[in-house]
Order: structure tokens, then sequence, then C-alpha cells
């Protein structure tokens, strides 16, 4: 069994953070109102005062409905509140993976509070599966907002956790930076989390912040430092940095523009099956830029693709296919059975995607 210590981490966060926003003052009456009327700041301190029964009676109840009512307009420290009444079942019935989502939801916003509670969450398998690299992330992110306690639970998983949770942990940062679901989109942070796991030698990290280099997505355009990091992902027989080399030659980043050793590189790594060598290969086969046009093995990647659940690749075989013959198209058919990909299946997919 785990220690309590990190269990009881941000316990000790949300009461130091409650006892900075004080207990709701003045006439609870005209509070009353003001929450009524649908205030937020009003809802929150009206669902503290019935917490701690400061001016009316307290309740767990009337606490998570007021509660409830800010969350439901946005207000990060009320999504944090409903979080942790959901977790302990305090005025609702417990509900852990309900906890889990109002945390996020106020994590998404910048939370330190929640974001340590995401933190514990993970760490004890509360709600979600035990995860320790997405605990270890979601404490450093809390140390950064400000949550000073989580200084501690950084140290501890620190001297628990071995190198490799450690580099996905910044990963999982990355991505969640990246994708902008869990935490509001910011291109630049994803960069700095790429590159703090690119510097610990993970391959996927080297060519995600060469990629990023290469583009200047969230940070000063630098080929040289792009090409160097897709260089120390391909030394390492890495099929992403394979395709990360080929990109800089189809789109001449750092390199004078080379279609045709390009497509050589996606074949090679397509061969590893990456998924984004796929992808570009069959653009290039499809109009046979680089080489040759070949429709069939085209569309025998983006039928790979489909099976993947790929919709746009879906979308590109199906208009492939209406410009193909028969014959052509029965040699896709035949060399689908090597993948195990079912031509019935394929043509029902095909049909509901071109209706």
């Amino acid at each position: 069994m785990k220690p309590l210590t990190t269990i009881l981490l941000c316990l000790t966060c949300a009461l130091v953070a409650f006892s900075q926003t004080g207990p709701p003052v003045g006439d609870i009456s005209q509070v009353q109102l003001q929450a009524e009327s649908g205030d937020v700041a009003a809802q929150r301190k009206l669902g503290q005062a019935y917490e701690l029964g400061s001016g009316v009676p307290k309740s767990k109840e009337k606490a998570f409905q007021w509660y409830r009512k800010a969350a439901e307009q946005g207000d990060p420290e009320a999504e944090n509140k409903i979080g942790e009444m959901y977790r302990l079942g305090e005025g609702i019935e417990q509900s852990k993976h309900e906890a889990v989502r109002w945390y996020q939801k106020s994590a998404r916003q910048g939370n330190a509070q929640a974001m340590c509670n995401l933190g514990v969450a993970y760490y004890n398998g509360d709600g979600v599966e035990i995860n320790d690299s997405l605990s270890y992330a979601w404490f450093l992110l809390a140390k950064e907002a400000g949550c000073e306690r989580a200084t501690e639970a950084v140290q501890r998983a620190e001297a628990e956790l071995r190198p490799w949770p450690v580099t996905r942990a910044f990963e999982e940062i990355a991505q969640m930076y990246q994708q902008g679901d869990l935490l509001s989109n910011n291109q630049t942070e994803a960069a700095r989390w790429w590159l703090k796991a690119a510097l610990r030698g993970d391959a996927d990290a080297e060519v995600a912040i060469g990629l990023i280099l290469l583009e200047g997505k969230g940070v000063p355009q630098d080929t040289g430092q792009g090409r160097h990091w897709c260089n120390e992902a391909s030394n390492k027989n890495n099929p992403a940095g394979t395709y990360c080399i080929g990109y800089m030659y189809y789109k001449g980043l750092g390199v004078d523009r080379n279609p045709n050793k390009a497509r050589k590189l996606f074949e090679q790594a397509t061969q590893w099956h990456s998924t984004p060598a796929m992808k570009a290969l069959a653009q290039m086969e499809a109009s046979g830029e680089g080489g040759k046009a070949d429709r069939v093995s085209a569309s025998v990647l983006y039928a790979r693709l489909a099976a993947r659940g790929d919709a746009d690749a879906l979308q590109a075989l199906a208009r492939l296919k209406a410009e193909m013959d028969v014959k052509d198209w029965m040699k896709v058919e035949k060399q689908l059975h090597v993948f195990q990909i079912d031509p019935r299946k394929l043509e029902s997919a095909l049909r509901k995607a071109g209706s």
C-alpha cells in the first residue's frame, strides 16, 4: 500500500487555497441574492458558507448545489471543489470517475489544486487506472502552477520512478499542450516539454521537437536544429526519424528539395509501419511525385490506414477508387488479404464514406 503522504498532499494544498480565499464575509442575504441572480463568485461564496456553516446552517448538500452552479459556469475553483466532493461523497453520491472529470475541467483552466488532485488520482488509481507517468506529469504541472506542496510529490516521484516513466511524463505534458484537450493549446509549452524529453534521448521526442523546429510551430524556425534532432532519431533506426528526414527533403527544409529522395525515405519508414510515412507515400504514389504513379500501391496504403480508423485515408481511398478501372481495383483487393483486410468490409465502409 502506498504511504498516505501523497494521498493527503493535495488536501493540504486545497486548505491553503481556501484559507487564502476565506469564508464569505458581509451580509449573507446579499450574497444569496447575488448568487440567485447568477453571479459566479457569489455562488462559490455561498457554497463555502454552507460547507462551513458560516452565516447559514451547515449543509454539504446545499454547498454542493451552489458549487455546482458556479462550476457549470466555468469557475475553476468551483470545478475543483465539485471534484473533491465527488471523491469524498460529500453532499452527493461518491463517484471518483466524476471527480476526475471535474478536476480535468478545472486543470484545463490552469487551477493548480486540480492538477495536484489529478496527480493523486493517477497515483492511487482513484477513478482512473494507476499511471505513474501521468501522476508525475500532473504533479509537475501543479508545481509550476503554484501549488507549493506539489514540490514534495515531485521529489518523491523522482526518487521512486525509473528513467523511462519520467521521460514519458514529459511527453504526456507535451502532448496535452499540443492537442489542447486536457490543457489549453500552447505550442510553445509543447515544444519546451518535447525538448526536455528529447534531451533524455527518446527518439519519438527527438522527432517531435525536430518537426516543430523545422516548421517553427510555437518556436522560432531553426532548420539546422530540426535536422539535428531528426538525424538523432534516424541514427537510432527509429522509423519516425526516417520519416522526419524524408519530410525535410520533401519540403526542402534545411536541405535542397528532393522528392525522389523523400519518397525513398518514406518507403523505408513505411516498411516499419510508420503512419505519417504511409500517408506521405500514399499521396506521392497517387500523384506520381518523386517517381511513377502507382494507384494500386497508394490504394493499399490508404486501405491499411483506413483499417486503423483513419477517416481521412478512407475518403482519399474513395476518391482514388473512383478514378481506377475494375482491373486495377481487383489488384488492390488481392493485396488486401496480405494485410488481413476484408475487401467486403472495406467496400461497405467506402459506400458509407461516399454517401
